[in-house]
């Protein structure tokens, strides 16, 4: 039993440094006030009704800034954790290497996204909430295709992170993946519809799984299949660099 305090102990203290390290000001901090600001600003200069639709305008800017701040400062600062051989006195804890890894994961990419995705919904919500609060469930359900989207961009990220090593090259190259999958989503959605390609223009759709849930909320066409592809891609990513943390990574 206190085995097991011991461990969830150590695990507590490296979540808790690694978490400050991520949210450490400026950064954060200045991002959630500009975001609060910028989802003000939206819905006032177009008031809007709809729960689906306040969530759009919300949500679909935020996941830019959420993904760039992903790249750069949980990245980039993975690397700067190797390079600095802070990560090496993680890995010196009694504690599985998978288990670092998962903390890792948490700190540098869900509870990040979590905050910043949450903060203009916050927002809309005392704006707009005697109109929305009805739609409360639409919101969530909004809110949670575009932290899973969030999660398939950061996990790429720590999987860069791990494999170059260098604070610079995991910044660079993140970046570069975000907008290549952007950039592969839009074009395989736009040939799919130039060559009738129904497949085609469905597997670029579901790239970006914010549109897939818009489609069901709105009662638009869609597959169920295309809701669980941004998941299980999700799933992959970690899977891969889990178990690439825990078999092949080798500190500096």
């Amino acid at each position: 039993m206190s085995s097991r305090t011991g461990g969830l102990t150590r695990v507590y203290h490296i979540l808790y440094i690694d978490i400050s390290d991520v949210l450490r000001p400026p950064g954060l901090d200045v991002l959630v006030v500009l975001l609060a600001m910028l989802g003000a600003i939206l819905v006032s200069i177009q008031p809007v009704t709809s729960p689906i639709i306040a969530s759009r305008i919300a949500l679909d800017p935020t996941l830019v800034a959420t993904a760039l701040f992903l790249a750069i400062r949980s990245s980039a600062g993975l690397a700067t954790l190797i390079q600095s051989g802070i990560l090496n006195l993680y890995l010196t804890y009694p504690i599985h290497r998978v288990t670092v890894a998962v903390v890792l994961l948490v700190s540098r990419v869900v509870i990040p996204s979590a905050l910043i995705l949450a903060t203009p919904l916050v927002t809309i919500l005392i704006l707009l909430g005697s109109t929305l609060y009805r739609g409360l469930d639409v919101i969530l359900g909004m809110y949670l295709a575009f932290l899973f989207q969030a999660v398939l961009y950061g996990s790429i990220f720590l999987l860069v992170a791990v494999r170059v090593k260098s604070q610079a090259t995991s910044g660079i190259l993140s970046v570069a993946v975000y907008f290549t999958y952007i950039a592969l989503h839009l074009i395989l959605t736009g040939i799919g519809g130039a060559i009738g390609s129904d497949v085609v223009r469905r597997v670029g759709e579901a790239m970006y799984l914010p549109d897939i849930a818009y489609y069901a909320y709105s009662n638009l066409d869609y597959e169920v299949w295309q809701l669980t592809l941004v998941p299980g891609l999700s799933i992959l990513v970690i899977l891969a660099y889990l178990t690439y943390m825990s078999r092949r990574f080798e500190v500096l």
